[in-house]
């Protein structure tokens, strides 16, 4: 007899869509953790053990890494995060004589390429850049030290960067071989730490020694230098360090991309039958700041054309401009000399000449006027500010008629001095200084502006009114600068940064000493100071190799709030 199935179903639609919506509700209070959307991780990750124990000594040479951490780690961070220095034997770039990593959930084991050496200190760092699987970066590098001999060594170089972002910059301390500069471009550092977020760095445990510090924005990973395309700070000095010797004074770092390019002339062309512009492919400068002598036309019969005037373009880099001794319809060979960019590198010699084509076209084109130095109805103007005017092309001075006037709020006129900067820059200087919260116009003359040809201005807005600052907003900001190093020469140069503005001042002394910011605005501000050992009034960043000292640098640590009226003193800092 044929068996009967038996399917059970639900009898009404109704009461089978109520069935299933019990299911799901039943579905999804039994599942655990977070619903969707709920808080995410951002919790760095820790390391909670390591082995052999900090401050070890007699460890065997075979001995592995053990770490241990709080969370499940990516394993790529890890491999490029330690850090183990000196190296041990047989270490290096091939695969055979690499690290090797063995994973077991949140513990791994570090094995070497070879034994580690007999009496000698290790320093085991992770760096910052460690992550987790959630992409968290730990708080800040990790350093443990442990000894194959009897004892450890306990030289230490402190010191701090100075960058935006210093996380995860490598700091590489070579030991100096007598009459060797290291180069780290090409050789590996003894020892090796990385940067967190603070930008404060400490090498410990090191063996005594003299050392050269490097700090390095390493792009690629591979710990090596590659000039032009990593950041690169240099030290002021050399670091010794003796059995005795445990904390040096700190270093202080400033990172910066290295040129690799040389200036060179791009370009020459002839305006007019008088008006020749000259073209570099950076902003460039005579040392004597005597441009007409450093710039040569010549014909293609040997004619010399005379440079009777040349400024640089105030807004155009590298642009020069020039008045010259009447062309013709011809070539010329168009050369220079001594012409340095600003990090002192010498014009390209395969690259400073160019041909010209001249002409014999007069100049019939008006001069215009590019830019005011103050902003029609501007406000807050400071009481020691010039007003400048910026032209299109070289002007000829010294008219009879005044062009540029100002008055104040009664229309009397303003005392001051009119002159030319550059003969594409005309400054009015007031003889005192503007009053406080006052409303000041200024009038331009454009009869009395011609250019060299003689085609008058083009028209334009001939008044400019503009407003100054109260007098009462300003506050005094105030401190010293120490150096103890006796032989130290050249002046100081000191600059207040007003933090999130535009605000910034600067002093110059002679010594280091008091120093005084007069008229401040109220803010945050930072204050550093340089010493300016060459006397070219800009901080110099130095070189690798061949090695050239950076200017010694100073940060002041914290923040210097400023309010109007209140003078803030006692801002004091040692140069290191």
């Amino acid at each position: 007899m044929q068996k009967k199935r038996f399917i059970y179903s639900l009898p009404f639609p109704r009461m089978r869509n109520f069935f299933l919506f019990f299911l799901f509700l039943m579905w999804n209070c039994a599942r655990q953790g977070y619903p969707p959307g709920g808080p995410a991780d951002t919790t760095a990750p820790r390391i909670l053990q390591v082995f052999p124990s900090p401050d070890s000594t007699r460890v065997p040479r075979d001995t592995p890494l053990l770490f241990s951490f709080s969370e499940k780690i990516d394993h790529k961070s890890f491999e490029q995060a330690i850090f183990l220095t000196p190296s041990p034997v047989g270490f290096g770039e091939e695969e055979e004589s690499r690290l090797q990593f063995d994973w077991r959930g949140k513990e791994v084991e570090v094995r070497f390429p070879d034994s580690l050496r007999a009496n000698r200190t290790y320093v085991v760092t992770i760096g910052a850049d460690l992550r987790d699987l959630r992409n968290n970066r730990m708080a800040s590098s990790f350093s443990f030290a442990f000894s194959t001999g009897d004892s450890l060594d306990r030289g230490e170089i402190r010191g701090r960067v100075f960058a935006d972002k210093p996380a995860g910059t490598l700091i590489l301390a070579y030991i100096l071989a007598e009459g060797k500069d290291p180069d780290p471009a090409q050789l590996y550092a003894d020892y090796y730490t990385q940067l967190g977020e603070t930008g404060e760095f400490a090498l410990t445990n090191l063996a005594p020694g003299k050392y050269r510090v490097f700090v390095l924005a390493d792009r690629d990973g591979d710990r090596l230098y590659k000039r032009g395309e990593d950041l690169i700070g240099v030290p002021a000095r050399d670091v010794s360090i003796t059995a005795q010797t445990r904390n040096t004074r700190p270093l202080q770092f400033r990172l910066a991309l290295a040129d690799t390019l040389l200036p060179a002339l791009s370009s020459v062309s002839a305006a007019s039958r008088q008006y020749v512009i000259w073209n570099f492919d950076e902003a460039v400068a005579p040392r004597d700041s005597l441009w007409a002598q450093h710039l040569h036309l010549l014909s293609s019969e040997g004619d010399s054309v005379q440079i009777i005037l040349a400024a640089p373009h105030p807004f155009e880099s590298g642009q020069i401009h020039t008045i010259t001794s009447l062309l013709q319809e011809k070539i010329y060979r168009a050369w220079v000399d001594a012409i340095f960019d600003g990090t002192e590198k010498l014009l390209d010699s395969l690259r400073s000449v160019a041909e010209l084509r001249g002409t014999s076209r007069p100049d019939t084109v008006r001069p215009r006027l590019l830019r005011f130095s103050m902003a029609d109805s501007a406000r807050n103007i400071l009481l020691d500010t010039p007003f400048d005017l910026f032209f299109s092309e070289i002007m000829r001075p010294g008219t009879a008629q005044v062009p540029l006037s100002v008055r104040d709020s009664a229309s009397v006129a303003v005392a001051g001095e009119l002159r030319w900067r550059n003969p594409l820059q005309l400054r009015f200087q007031p003889r005192a200084r503007w009053h406080g919260r006052a409303r000041y116009t200024a009038q331009i003359h454009r009869e009395a502006l011609e250019d060299w040809s003689g085609n008058a201005l083009f028209d334009t807005t001939g008044v400019i009114t503009f407003w100054t600052i109260n007098a009462d907003t300003f506050a005094a900001l105030s401190g010293k600068i120490i150096d103890r190093d006796s032989t130290a020469t050249g002046g100081m140069q000191v600059f207040a940064r007003q933090i999130g503005g535009k605000a910034e001042y600067r002093v110059a002394l002679p010594e280091s000493g008091d120093y005084l910011f007069r008229e401040v605005l109220p803010g945050s501000y930072q204050i550093s100071a340089f010493r300016d050992a060459n006397r070219n009034q800009r901080y110099d960043y130095g070189a690798p190799v061949p090695f050239i000292p950076s200017e010694r640098y100073m940060a002041w640590p914290d923040t210097i709030k400023i309010r109007s009226r209140w003078p803030n003193e006692d801002n004091n800092f040692e140069l290191p």
